[in-house]
This record gives C-alpha cells, sequence and structure tokens, in this order.
C-alpha cells in the first residue's frame, strides 16, 4: 500500500528524450509495486492535456498505463517535471510533487520577470528580451511565488546536487531526492580497443569547445550529433576522451554514458558540472570556461591522449557511482511514495 491512491506523471507526447524517459522509468516501477501510477500525456504547447493517450513507441518495453483524467483528490499526487509546473494552477486539491530533472529548463517556463532573472549574462537576458519582443518566448503565469503559497501540498523532488543546492538558496525546504540513472542498453565493452579520437556535444558550449579544436588541428574531434542508439555506443566504446564546457542544468546523461563506456572526461565548472557529488571528477579533469585556460586544457587532453591507460582508472569512482544509480533511484522513489 502507497502513500497516495493514485499517482499521475506529466510527459510530453510523442517525445523521446532522457527526461521524458525517466518519467515513464518512474510509472514503471510504481506499477511494478502494484500502486495505481498513470503517465499523462500533455500535448505540443505545454498547456493541455493531450486528447490521445496513446504509449509512446520508444516506452513499449515498460509497465505503462496512460489517462487523461486526473481526480482533483488530495488523496493523489501529480508529479509534474520542471517544464509543467503552469499545472499546479489547474488544480485545488491533489497533492504536488515538484521533479526538479534540470533548473535551467524550468527557467524557461515562468513568469518573464523569472526568466530575466535567472539569465546570468547581459547577452543572455538581451536574447531573452529580443525573443520575447519577436513573440517566440512565452510569458508563464507560474513563478516562485507560487510554489511557496502553495507549499503545504507541494513536495520538491531534486535530480541533482545542484538542485538541491538551489532549492535550498531560494527558501524551499520540502526536499527529497530523486534521481535518474542511464540506459544500460548504451553500455559496451569497457575494455573495447580505443582510437585518439575526443567527443564532444555540439549543442553544449561550441563556442568554447571551437576555440579547444582550433588550437589542435591534428586531433580528430568528433561530435555526437545525429546518432542512433548503435552508432553512439560504438563511438563511446571506441574513443579515449569526452570533453563539455556547456552548462549542465542537471547531472547530464551523455557525460555518464561516455564514462560508462570506459572514455576519460574533462568538463567545465558550470551547473550541476561544478558540483563533486553530480560528476565526481578530480580538479585536473575540470576547469573554468575561460579563454586563459584553453593552453592547459589542451595539454591535458594531449596528455590523456598519450597515457590512457594510466587515467582510465582516474574514473573508476565515477563508473562505480553510474553503476549504482538504478537501484538508488528505486530506493529513492520507495521513499517517496512507499
Amino acid at each position: 500500500m502507497g502513500k497516495y491512491k493514485k499517482i499521475y506523471v506529466l510527459a510530453p507526447f510523442g517525445h523521446s528524450t532522457g527526461g521524458v524517459e525517466l518519467a515513464h522509468q518512474l510509472v514503471d516501477y510504481l506499477r511494478n509495486k502494484n500502486l495505481e501510477a498513470y503517465i499523462v500525456y500533455v500535448a505540443k504547447g505545454d498547456k493541455v492535456i493531450s486528447n490521445d493517450q496513446s504509449i509512446t513507441a520508444n516506452y513499449s518495453k515498460y509497465n505503462l498505463r496512460s489517462t487523461d483524467v486526473i481526480e482533483d483528490s488530495s488523496d493523489n499526487i501529480l508529479v509534474l517535471p520542471e517544464i509543467y509546473f503552469e499545472f499546479i494552477l489547474n488544480y485545488k486539491e491533489i497533492k504536488i510533487a515538484c521533479w526538479w530533472m534540470s533548473v535551467d529548463f524550468r527557467y524557461t517556463r515562468t513568469t518573464f520577470s523569472e526568466m530575466f532573472k535567472f539569465k546570468k549574462s547581459a547577452k543572455a537576458k538581451w536574447g531573452l528580451v529580443k525573443a520575447y519582443l519577436k513573440g517566440y518566448c512565452r510569458n508563464f503565469k507560474n513563478d516562485d511565488n507560487l510554489l511557496k503559497k502553495e507549499s503545504a501540498r507541494i513536495i520538491h523532488l531534486y535530480q541533482s546536487h545542484y538542485a538541491q543546492y538551489f532549492l535550498y538558496s531560494k527558501g524551499f525546504s520540502r526536499l527529497l531526492p530523486l534521481s535518474d540513472y542511464i540506459n544500460l542498453e548504451l553500455v559496451g565493452n569497457v575494455d573495447a580497443p580505443k582510437k585518439d579520437i575526443v567527443l564532444y556535444n555540439p549543442a553544449k558550449g561550441y563556442e568554447f569547445t571551437k576555440q579547444i579544436m582550433e588550437a589542435m588541428p591534428n586531433v580528430k574531434f568528433v561530435a555526437l550529433k545525429g546518432l542512433n542508439r548503435e552508432q553512439l555506443r560504438e563511438l563511446l566504446e571506441t574513443s579515449k576522451l569526452y570533453i563539455d564546457f556547456g552548462h549542465f542544468p542537471g547531472k547530464d546523461r551523455l557525460p555518464r554514458e561516455a564514462v560508462s563506456n570506459g572514455c576519460c572526461i574533462i568538463t567545465g565548472r558550470l551547473g550541476a558540472s561544478f558540483f563533486f557529488e553530480d560528476v565526481p571528477l578530480e580538479d585536473e579533469y575540470k576547469f573554468d570556461v575561460n579563454i586563459q585556460n584553453i593552453p592547459a586544457i589542451v595539454s591535458e587532453i594531449r596528455y590523456i591522449l598519450n597515457n590512457y591507460e594510466k587515467c582510465k582508472s582516474d574514473f573508476d569512482f565515477y563508473r562505480h557511482r553510474i553503476m549504482k544509480e538504478q537501484e538508488v533511484f528505486y530506493n529513492e522513489i520507495e521513499e517517496i511514495f512507499l
């Protein structure tokens, strides 16, 4: 018997990403524990529940049921990923779990004022203003004050220590961990022969990464883009190094998938990558993202490529943590819902 009669978990309809799969994994585990849990799909546009509640094909392997009816009862709980906090306004009685899978994406779905304040640089703030003036940026009604006003029926679930720290800094106190785990289907042979290849995510921190690549014209850099699951696993399995100098809105999956496949890792110190609890790398593998550090980063990349076998063991702790994530996730679910 669980703490709640019915558990509803929102997810975007027809999407297939790490965060969306995580929502399905939660429902799967709850249903396997004989709890009445449902996926509720949200239509494109983020504001209304989809009329089509057919299970997304990529998640058919999970034990799932969907519904388009949410019973607004204090015996039930509605789990809202951070992009869907607006749905708090639609219900008066149901308990709410605000699931901060990401800190940063939350501040693309709140009031314009909060979005603006969250932006760190003048360039980012001006970009937001231009997007708003052109009609590309919607002004949502929910904000942090709403979360505090409704605090009696809200618990906050955090995916990363970065999110935990952020929530405490905002004055929220009813916090519990609910993390995630990577898809082990992407874990290949850790001991496979490695090539002198440096992998990177072109969607994050590309301008800085580009400068590093320009400083190392004789090194092969490969962008992780447009790949199916098999192609991604093969690259992770056969490359020596993954670099990521973008902002980590949470415990990003791609770095963990790289480490799990035997890659060494170099990151910046932005968002969750600042926190050892989220990205447990020794200091020599983390750099502040500024131009002055490019020579040191270039030197570290060359060292790893030339001394891969020696460096590989430095990531054993991170790899061990990743392998235990599924067990940790299940224990966290039981603490919260059972």
